[in-house]
């Protein structure tokens, strides 16, 4: 009886009790529950009441309890935003609300099985109805409904059907938190507005601004910019909305579970990505581009999800990425300018930016980021210095590709031919080329594959 379901349905519903836990009359106690009605039995003329209608108490049960059930999905109204559950959450409170009301009613075991099953039903029916889309324009908090395009707030409604939120409250105050925005001007100097724009980005569930994530480059190294993303997108977003994931699991077999850490989430950040090798990137477009990724849980069958969670890397050394202009766009450098936090620093910081004006200023943060996004969407704001170009290495397949001549030629002379260029890079020891499936699917991209009793061949 302690889930939001349960908790909110005890709240709102007038819970009917046996006529002795009252002050007023059978047809006064009746006259409010259009479900129920009353008669006397015996020649005591004991009040008997009985459930007159399954259909109008399963009406009101929805209108009380406020929730239902979509496909694989079950939802509860919480005040603030319809909260996704498991379907088995709102039957359980459905059944366990159903057994007090009629236990309180001596209502007989066969009208109480009836109403499980049938108010059960009703629940579904109402979800064939329920949009449970992704609602961009909006952003839920516990005490309001915010409007990303006018920043305006407004009280939660329910019909607005928005699918989860934030469990805390956003505040309208118009002040500015003037000892963070200090804070993250000395971390980054005059690319701060780049990183709170991404934090911005962070509250809106699609990816119209930049594909790709943020790398903080810090080539010094400890000069805590790790502490302050934490400290930082913790108090934006809450401790459950934050994840921590690993850049190097983003490809190979690791992928379609590191991605099940995205979901429900909006920031993801890899405390350390430092010199991270790409070879294979499609996970980490799709990722950081809105599109489809593989998800698999734990107990769970595997299904593709689109991620719009924001990624934040911190790194002491950019990851190496093979060349092309769709990785190129996804890289969004800013280098840190603080010196090392060594005993000094981090008392010198302890002056510049004391702990109880950034815990009062916690409430500022949301409207703050928001805007900073906004700006940076209209007025098309830049990286200063940005070294995105410099970080992207060659692909030795594009380099091959570059050589190849016109013709048709076997698949097993080509992917030799590649492997042997590929040995004469001498890119490193624990550099290998691309196994024969994945340059095949490569080739594919590029060249049409014929099939001849002699083998495949590309023609080129």
């Amino acid at each position: 009886m302690s889930n939001d379901g349960l908790a909110r349905f005890n709240e709102n519903a007038i819970i009917p009790w046996n006529i002795n836990d009252t002050q007023l009359s059978p047809a006064q106690f009746v006259s409010n529950i259009p479900w129920l009605d009353w008669t006397t039995t015996g020649k005591e003329g004991d009040v008997k009441y009985k459930v007159s209608s399954v259909e109008k108490f399963a009406i009101w049960y929805s209108e009380q309890a406020e929730s239902l059930i979509k496909n694989e999905n079950g939802y509860i109204w919480n005040g603030s935003y319809w909260k996704q559950v498991k379907p088995s959450e709102v039957i359980n409170n459905l059944n366990v609300s159903i057994i007090s009301i009629t236990d309180r009613l001596s209502v007989s075991q066969t009208k109480k099985r009836e109403l499980q099953r049938d108010v059960k039903e009703y629940l579904v029916g109402l979800g064939r109805t329920f949009d449970d889309s992704i609602k961009t324009k909006y952003v839920a908090f516990k005490n309001a409904t915010l409007t990303l395009e006018t920043g305006m707030l407004d009280k939660p409604d329910k019909n607005q059907n928005i699918i989860g939120g934030f469990d805390f409250e956003v505040s309208d105050d118009d002040r500015l938190p003037e000892t963070w925005i200090k804070y993250v001007k000395y971390m980054f100097g005059n690319n701060d507005r780049i990183f709170w724009a991404w934090l911005g980005y962070g509250f809106y569930n699609d990816m119209r601004w930049w594909q790709g994530a943020l790398f903080l480059l810090d080539p010094v190294g400890g000069t805590g910019k790790t502490y302050l993303v934490s400290k930082i997108a913790k108090a934006l977003f809450g401790e459950e909305r934050v994840g921590a994931f690993k850049l190097k699991n983003l490809q190979a077999g690791n992928a379609r579970f590191e991605t099940a850490r995205f979901i429900g989430k909006a920031i993801m950040v890899d405390d350390d990505a430092t010199k991270v090798r790409f070879k294979e990137d499609d996970v980490f477009k799709a990722v950081t581009g809105g599109g489809l990724s593989p998800v698999e849980r734990k107990g769970i069958d595997g299904t593709d999800y689109m991620i719009t969670a924001k990624i934040i890397a911190n790194v002491n050394e950019m990851p190496i990425f093979n060349s092309g202009g769709a990785i190129t766009r996804r890289l969004h450098i800013i280098k840190t300018i603080a010196p090392m936090a060594d005993k000094a620093e981090i008392d010198k910081r302890n002056r510049m930016f004391p702990e109880d004006e950034l815990q009062e200023e916690i409430p500022l943060l949301i409207p703050y980021a928001v805007e900073m996004f906004q700006r940076a969407m209209a007025e098309d704001w830049k990286i200063e210095d940005d070294i995105s170009e410099d970080m992207v290495a060659t692909d030795p397949f594009d380099l091959w590709h570059k050589t190849l001549e016109s013709g048709e030629f076997k698949a097993h002379d080509l992917y030799n031919s590649y492997t042997d260029f590929f040995e004469s890079l001498n890119i490193g020891e624990d550099a290998k080329p691309m196994t024969l499936t994945a340059w095949g699917r490569k080739m594919s991209n590029w060249h049409k594959k014929i099939k001849h009793r002699s083998g495949v061949m590309y023609q080129l």
